[in-house]
């Protein structure tokens, strides 16, 4: 439900990951297959959108904190739109605030926030002007991977709805492996075709 919260982003994304690798000693390979995916849609948890968590109300006042901490951190070496895969083994014992560099403070730029709110206590923002219109201005930026998290959302249902036996489960899987070797080049026009 907190999918189009933009503010919510860079905290729901790294769950995600922390919830998924949880699962490594019961499915290695699914998680491993899982994580590989994820890991390429890690724009959230970039130096530029991380700062994003700063408006979530997900995130705690100590975490808010570690992040005005490290906003002087120094940039990394490119200016990446999304986090490396290859960078990061393990995000299970990863913070919000690991993410954010200097580069950071570019999000209050591009959407010309004040950012005087940063100067106090993170439980006092909410009680200031300048961060609660910062906070509407952020909510009103739309999320781009919504669609794809509730597609993911949607097919995970589906296959749940199917059965609840992994042995059926994984017979299905293999059913559509299988159809998908036979049509070698799914396009609209060869369905037609047919």
């Amino acid at each position: 439900m907190s999918a189009p919260v933009t503010c919510d982003a860079p905290y729901n994304d790294l769950f995600l990951l922390q919830q998924t690798e949880q699962f490594h000693d019961t499915d290695s390979q699914i998680v491993q297959a899982a994580l590989q995916k994820m890991k390429v849609h890690l724009w959230y948890l970039s130096e530029d959108l991380v700062a994003l968590s700063l408006f979530s109300d997900n995130v705690f006042s100590s975490e808010k904190r570690l992040i005005v901490a490290v906003l002087s951190n120094p940039e990394g070496k490119t200016d990446l739109r999304r986090v490396d895969p290859k960078s990061v083994k393990c995000f299970r014992e990863m913070t919000v605030s690991q993410f954010v560099t200097k580069r950071s403070l570019n999000l209050f730029t591009a959407l010309k926030l004040d950012q005087t709110f940063l100067s106090t206590d993170p439980d006092v923002w909410e009680a200031r002007d300048d961060f609660t219109k910062a906070k509407r201005t952020v909510a009103a930026v739309r999320v781009v991977n919504d669609c794809t998290e509730r597609a993911v959302k949607l097919a995970t249902d589906y296959n749940m709805s199917l059965t609840h036996d992994e042995e059926q489960r994984q017979l299905i899987f293999q059913v559509v492996k299988h159809h998908r070797k036979q049509i070698t080049a799914p396009s609209k026009r060869k369905f037609t075709e047919i």
